[in-house]
């Protein structure tokens, strides 16, 4: 073994920073669609988590974080109103980024789900749209027709922070987890909005949306928005918050 051997200088290794590592992302592109679920479907997907559902509304979204600080990437993900205890909140429970190091990131770091998929967003006057695809498959398809007489009035009430995820990991010789933690993390706090509009949505979904061979279900889509604003991973609100451990 090496003698004053620091851990921490493993992360050089891993090839991603660590969960205190502040960043920005300037101009971040956000497309988020709103859609009404059924509630036993959704209750369905989270069975085999420790989230209650909070809402029969979720929500698709693709944001682009090509010019972040850390190194660029897309992210995206459908997001699920979920409570834990008393604290009311949300969770990716679908996930996917375009780059190695910031699939582990997040996943190791602070337990998002997050899968490889290639992800495009383009945005125009009239139309802006992106979709996730793996392998030539699609993953999801989102679209919003900007409307300057359309609101939000449908989903503003919704709670999307914090996150709410379980940060684990599994045991190496047995059925088990070393680490099964509920994280919160909320970002939102620190956001500076440039600007946002609504409109009529879009959405077409994959037959790799599921869990445990149960596909995620849409009634309703509510609408869109599409919104450019200044991401900030500060140290004080970047950083996830243990609020309790299983194990």
């Amino acid at each position: 073994m090496k003698t004053n051997y620091d851990p921490n200088s493993f992360f050089d290794f891993l090839g991603y920073p660590s969960g205190d590592t502040p960043y920005t992302s300037p101009d971040l592109r956000t497309l988020s669609v709103y859609c009404r679920g059924n509630r036993a479907n959704l209750e369905k997907l989270l069975e085999a988590t420790p989230f209650e559902l909070t809402d029969d509304r979720f929500v698709v979204q693709i944001a682009d974080f090509t010019n972040s600080s850390v190194g660029a990437f897309y992210d995206s993900g459908i997001v699920l109103p979920v409570r834990y205890g008393d604290t009311v909140g949300a969770n990716y429970t679908f996930e996917w980024e375009d780059q190695p190091w910031s699939i582990l990131l997040g996943r190791e770091v602070w337990g998002y789900p997050k899968q490889w998929g290639k992800i495009v967003l383009d945005d125009a006057p009239e139309r802006v749209a992106g979709e996730v695809t793996r392998e030539g498959e699609l993953q999801f398809a989102i679209s919003m027709t900007p409307d300057d007489s359309a609101t939000n009035a449908a989903w503003e009430d919704m709670h999307i922070y914090p996150h709410l995820q379980v940060h684990y990991l599994p045991k190496a010789n047995e059925r088990g987890f070393e680490t099964f933690e509920i994280v919160s993390r909320d970002t939102s706090k620190d956001f500076k909005l440039h600007s946002k509009v609504f409109g009529s949505a879009e959405v077409e979904l994959g037959a790799s949306v599921n869990i445990g061979g149960v596909a995620l279900e849409i009634v309703e889509v509510l609408g869109g928005e599409y919104s450019v604003g200044y991401y900030n991973c500060s140290t004080e609100h970047g950083r996830s918050e243990v609020i309790d451990s299983l194990v």
